[in-house]
């Protein structure tokens, strides 16, 4: 419980943080390609072959996706853990309510239920996998590296209670790959996931990134080719395409989501997963086609909101940026607000550089709304 009203803590002293083919040719698929303007800031975890201090400064990845594997907020919460054991009946439906938290993409209310089942049963595997996943993602805090070696400990305690749970073991090589671990440790947790579960088609992708990551490309050109052929229906082809645009990739994932997309046209990750694509690969009207198409699906994704205004900004359109930042801002969640306060910031300096002043205050003090602490806002103001 302690740790769950520190974490809350420290997210207010942080500055806002910078998120198959269907079986066809994997070479088209996963060819070298760059995208045609400045993408997004990479995700991935650094390479490293030891657990480094460096990932205890992790400021922001994203993967663009949060989704996937969507980010979580501290672990503070109004309604705190009982104290008295839970019946099974509880239990249950707190299972439920996790589950069904995690799914609308409010990863601190997933958390502290699924910590509450693990105090309860602690030989829940579900739960233990469940809440590794959350920690596994990159958030605005200043323990994150703790909350990844939390993610591996708890993976690899349900891997060694069960040696046959293949996502126990994908868990495991995500969070270790999460702390810079990328060894010959963090690719067996890999390979046993792919061997345990062979047509889960994002093992293969995770292996593949380790790989490049490594420098083995032609490894990693095969495991590519194996998560294309693998591939099954939209859900799947976004968690693919997600860690494609960890790894910066984002020519391949546009050619991936596109299938996705043309299965399930309504789809609504998938096609905020494409909108990112596009704009990340210069195609920015088509990027907020997509996007606004993937807010029609689901308007409740903060994560869409952020990345449709990011699009604007870059046209300059500013009245539509700004729209869609007050739209967002009631689906944002509190590990969210730094994000929202920095694009509030971002309208604010672009008002002012188009000599619209009043615009930019306005933008500004909306800002501090959302991080009262951010210094550089404050002194726009002064």
């Amino acid at each position: 419980m302690y740790r769950l009203l520190f974490s809350i803590a420290l997210i207010a002293s942080i500055a806002s943080l910078g998120s198959a083919q269907d079986l066809g040719s994997s070479n088209k698929l996963f060819g070298k390609d760059a995208p045609k303007k400045d993408a997004p800031r990479k995700f991935a975890p650094r390479n490293s072959n030891a657990r480094k201090t460096a990932a205890r400064k992790v400021k922001k990845p994203a993967s663009p996706d949060r989704t996937a594997v969507k980010t979580s907020e501290s672990k503070k919460s109004s309604v705190k853990p009982s104290s008295a054991k839970l019946s099974s009946e509880q239990i249950a439906k707190l299972k439920g309510d996790a589950a069904d938290a995690l799914k609308a993409g409010d990863l601190s209310s997933a958390e502290i239920k699924y910590r509450e089942v693990v105090k309860n049963t602690p030989e829940d595997a579900d739960a233990k996998l469940a809440l590794s996943g959350i920690l596994a993602t990159p958030v605005p805090v200043t323990d994150l590296a703790d909350r990844y070696e939390e993610a591996m400990n708890l993976a690899k305690s349900v891997s060694e209670q069960d040696s046959s749970n293949a996502a126990a073991f994908e868990r495991l090589g995500v969070a270790r790959e999460m702390l810079g671990l990328v060894g010959p440790e963090t690719e067996n947790a890999y390979r046993t996931a792919i061997r345990l579960a062979p047509e889960n088609a994002v093992n293969y992708a995770y292996l593949a990134r380790l790989l490049r990551r490594n420098g083995n490309t032609a490894g990693a050109a095969e495991m590519d080719a194996s998560a294309a052929t693998r591939a099954r229906g939209a859900a799947q082809i976004a968690d693919i395409a997600a860690i494609l645009q960890s790894e910066q990739r984002f020519p391949a994932a546009e050619r991936l989501l596109k299938t996705a997309v043309q299965s399930e046209p309504k789809n609504a990750r998938a096609l905020r997963l494409l909108g990112i694509s596009q704009a990340a690969n210069g195609e920015v009207a088509d990027g907020i086609a997509s996007l606004k198409a993937s807010l029609a699906a689901d308007m409740s994704n903060f994560d869409t909101y952020s990345a449709l205004a990011s699009a604007y900004l870059r046209t300059s359109d500013l009245a539509n940026a700004e729209n869609i930042l007050l739209r967002g801002s009631r689906f944002a969640h509190n590990y969210e607000k730094p994000v929202l306060a920095r694009q509030l910031e971002q309208l604010g300096d672009a008002y002012s550089k188009a000599g619209k002043g009043d615009e930019a205050r306005r933008s500004y003090k909306l800002a501090l709304t959302y991080q009262p602490e951010r210094e550089s806002v404050a002194a726009k103001l002064k």
